[in-house]
């Protein structure tokens, strides 16, 4: 009876108990040999900006010498999300450009119940469950298709979802959104569209690129009543940048800092890679550049073999690209960076609907769970 039931287990099932189990074992075995037990290894806090008010300095994971990433600073607003101790100011770089991305440490405070030892953990959890969700999504959108009914798995092979994983970073959260937008804007579900590509915009102000995306396919696919819900959904964004202009928070929103003029990133990115030498620092950096390039040229090349099912991906790609070739050594100089900026992209080819026989955005996505097993290993 035990076997029968087992080979009456769907497609989606087996993919979400696959994820859920790759998920639990990475998070635990980040949690326990990475971070040695200590939870606020998740976010990498450095020894340089100030620690949040909330965080016992001996408690916690600091690591010496570092200006620490970007999970640092979300961690600090999550303690402390209305900004009600002059300190949580203190500690941020740039609390202008920090407190746009309100959502994820809002909804870390707001599950957590403003019981801020417990914050941290529930970081992490919105993280993980974030992977487990980007799954369970995927499976919707491919579920009329049976060509693709396990390749939501290859989410679990992009390096990006395990770098956000373990530096406890928004952008998991937001490419939930993102997708569950795409699923909506293919289904007609107007309204899902537009809540969905908001809340992605409160996670990540980048994700205006999204909504520009859907805003220009609407026009193009004339759907008229999903442009009236995108405009709706622009309000809260817009509302939340207001709001904060008037905090008159410190600091710069990082514009000159991220983006330059065109293809001088991509170029000093490739002199640095030529003259880094023949180490494994230098080759890991090679490889997986390479690969994020790739990966824009095969959704380009999908998208001239079946372009009716890609218009919405394909605007996507071509906005991100767009930033891509504009983006400065800032955000293309360390893998951990660009991995996690246009972790998207990646999403975006494994939406796309390939049906050619050769299926070169599995072979790209396999590919990527090479740099994925390395950096579990590897990083430090």
């Amino acid at each position: 009876m035990l076997k029968s039931a087992r080979f009456k287990l769907s497609p989606e099932i087996i993919n979400l108990l696959i994820a859920c189990v790759v998920v639990l074992a990475v998070t635990l075995y980040f949690y326990f040999s990475k971070f040695d037990g200590n939870i606020t290894g998740f976010f990498r806090i450095g020894s340089i900006l100030p620690l949040s008010p909330y965080l016992n300095a001996d408690q916690t994971l600091i690591y010496q010498g570092e200006i620490g990433y970007d999970g640092q600073q979300f961690l600090s607003l999550a303690l402390d999300p209305f900004l009600q101790n002059p300190e949580t100011i203190n500690a941020l770089d740039h609390p202008i450009y920090r407190y746009r991305r309100i959502l994820y440490p809002l909804l870390s405070y707001v599950f957590s119940f403003g019981y801020r030892p417990l914050i941290p953990y529930m970081m992490v959890a919105i993280n993980a469950l974030s992977i487990i969700t980007i799954v369970g999504l995927i499976n919707l959108y491919f579920k009329s298709d049976n060509k693709f009914k396990y390749q939501p798995l290859l989410t679990l092979c992009i390096p990006g979802v395990w770098m956000v994983l373990s530096l406890g970073t928004a952008d998991l959260l937001s490419s939930v959104f993102l997708i569950a937008a795409f699923y909506c804007y293919r289904d007609h579900k107007y309204l899902g569209t537009g809540i969905f590509i908001s809340l992605g915009c409160l996670t990540r102000e980048t994700l205006l690129i999204i909504w520009f995306s859907l805003f220009l396919a609407s026009l193009l696919q004339q759907r008229m009543k999903q442009i009236n819900y995108l405009l709706v959904a622009l309000l809260p964004p817009i509302f939340w940048t207001v709001y904060i202009t008037f905090l008159n928070l410190p600091g710069k929103v990082r514009v000159k800092d991220n983006f330059g003029l065109p293809l001088m990133g991509i170029i000093n990115k490739f002199t640095a890679l030529l003259t880094g030498g023949l180490n494994g620092r230098n080759l890991f950096e090679a490889y997986l550049f390479i690969l994020l390039l790739m990966s824009f040229i095969a959704i380009f090349m999908i998208y001239l073999k079946n372009r009716q099912a890609n218009v919405l991906i394909q605007i996507s790609n071509s906005f991100y690209s767009l930033m891509f070739t504009f983006s400065s050594i800032t955000i293309l100089g360390y893998y951990l960076d660009y991995s996690r900026v246009f972790m998207d992209v990646y999403f975006l080819l494994l939406l796309s609907w390939n049906t050619s026989k050769i299926p070169g955005k599995t072979f790209l996505l396999s590919a990527s769970g090479l740099s994925s097993v390395a950096f579990l290993f590897l990083h430090s």
